[in-house]
């Protein structure tokens, strides 16, 4: 099936990008929020993520998704699971730096359920190459704060590399933790086919 014929079957909203298991479209108002706020409002699901310190409401989630649409310098989409529509997470193409060529990719599986089937993977995968390939950018950097393993292997997996660590940079949990920045050039995605 070839990128965006594939339709969310609910709001019949096309898709933007896909593989053969997940597919990422924009969120909308029409979508329903609660599951986005009961993740961001569970302490366990932001234990590495720099949010999680104020409680968010549906209200807040949609003016924060409402920033992006007119946001030439980022991109934010849902992750859906094909054969169910299921909503399990969110993609951000973040800080686009036109004229170096650089952005921030930023992720959050926020069903917990559907941690470690590897669709973090496949969602980086699917942003790295349309911005290397449609945004023709040049490099995409990620920060993993300390102790989230599954966020750093998904990075690697794709091909990002720690570039450095920023030590004891958040304050998380009653202690700090360090936070490994990791960059991936164009140069290195895949045999450059995009």
């Amino acid at each position: 099936m070839k990128q965006n014929d594939t339709m969310q079957k609910k709001s019949l909203i096309p898709v933007f990008l896909e593989t053969e298991r997940i597919y990422l479209r924009t969120l909308t108002q029409e979508d329903d929020f609660r599951e986005y706020e009961a993740w961001l409002n569970n302490q366990a699901n932001t234990s590495y993520m720099g949010s999680g310190k104020f409680p968010v409401t549906v209200f807040s989630l949609k003016k924060y998704v409402d920033s992006f649409s007119q946001n030439q310098n980022g991109i934010l989409t849902g992750i859906f699971i094909k054969n169910s529509d299921k909503h399990i997470g969110n993609i951000t193409l973040q800080q686009i730096d036109w004229k170096n060529k650089h952005g921030e990719i930023g992720i959050m599986v926020g069903d917990k359920d559907e941690w470690g089937k590897g669709y973090a993977t496949e969602a980086i995968n699917l942003i790295a190459k349309h911005a290397f390939g449609k945004l023709n950018l040049h490099k995409l950097c990620a920060g993993v704060i300390a102790g989230n393993e599954g966020s750093c292997r998904a990075f690697e997996k794709v091909g990002f590399k720690v570039e450095g660590t920023l030590r004891d940079h958040f304050y998380l949990n009653d202690q700090y933790l360090s936070c490994y920045r990791l960059g991936f050039l164009k140069s290195e995605y895949g045999k450059g086919e995009f």
